[in-house]
C-alpha cells in the first residue's frame, strides 16, 4: 500500500474558465485546461457568481468549508449545505449564491464517455475499505486518518491518494472518490 499526501497549502491558485473565480487542481488526468477526461479541484467561493459552462461534463459540487451556498441550475434553487453533494451537467446555467459569507467547494468534472467517477462523503469513524485506488480529501473541519503504519493529520481541503490493498478509519469528515484506471 501507498500512501502520497498533497497539503492544500502547497497548491497552485489558477483562475476559473470563465475567470470569474479561483480554483486549486488536486488531480487530473491530462493537462489543462481541455486534455482531460475527468478532473478533482477545490474551489474559492468568495461572491455570488455565475459557475463556467463545460459542455459534455457530469460535475458534482461539494461545500467542503463555510456557511454553504444556494446553487440556482437552469433557475432552480438547490440549497448546498456543509458536506452536502449536488450533481449536475456542465452545460446547465448554474448562478452561486453564498448564504452567508465565503465557502470553500471540492468539485469533480468527468466527461461523457469516460469511466464514471463519483464524491462520497464518510463521516467520523468510518472504514473506508480499498482495494485499489481513491483520493480522500479532508472537508469540513481537519480529519485524521488511521493506517496499520500509524496516522495522519489532516487539514481542511488536504489530499491523499490511497493505492494498493487496505482498510483506513476516518476520524472526521472526508470525501471519497475511486481513481481506478489512473
Amino acid at each position: 500500500m501507498s500512501v502520497e499526501i498533497q497539503r492544500a497549502v502547497d497548491r497552485t491558485p489558477r483562475p476559473w474558465k470563465n475567470g470569474l473565480g479561483v480554483q486549486y487542481e488536486i488531480m487530473c488526468d491530462g493537462s489543462l485546461p481541455n486534455d482531460w477526461t475527468w478532473r478533482l479541484s477545490t474551489a474559492d467561493i468568495t461572491q455570488d457568481v455565475p459557475f463556467s459552462i463545460f459542455p459534455g461534463v457530469n460535475r458534482e459540487f461539494c461545500v467542503a468549508d463555510g456557511n454553504g451556498v444556494v446553487l440556482a441550475i437552469n433557475g432552480v434553487e438547490h440549497r448546498c449545505e456543509l458536506g452536502s453533494i449536488t450533481k449536475f451537467r456542465g452545460d446547465d446555467e448554474v448562478h452561486a449564491t453564498l448564504i452567508d459569507g465565503p465557502m470553500k467547494a471540492l468539485n469533480l468534472m468527468v466527461r461523457d464517455g469516460a469511466v464514471e467517477k463519483h464524491l462520497q462523503v464518510v463521516r467520523a469513524g468510518a472504514s473506508i475499505g480499498l482495494n485499489s485506488q481513491c483520493v480522500l480529501v479532508s472537508i469540513i473541519e481537519g480529519a485524521i486518518l488511521g493506517m496499520s503504519t500509524g496516522e495522519v493529520a489532516l487539514d481542511r481541503l488536504d489530499a491523499v491518494l490511497l493505492s494498493g490493498n487496505g482498510s483506513h478509519v476516518a476520524r472526521g469528515t472526508v470525501a471519497v472518490m475511486a481513481v481506478e484506471g489512473y
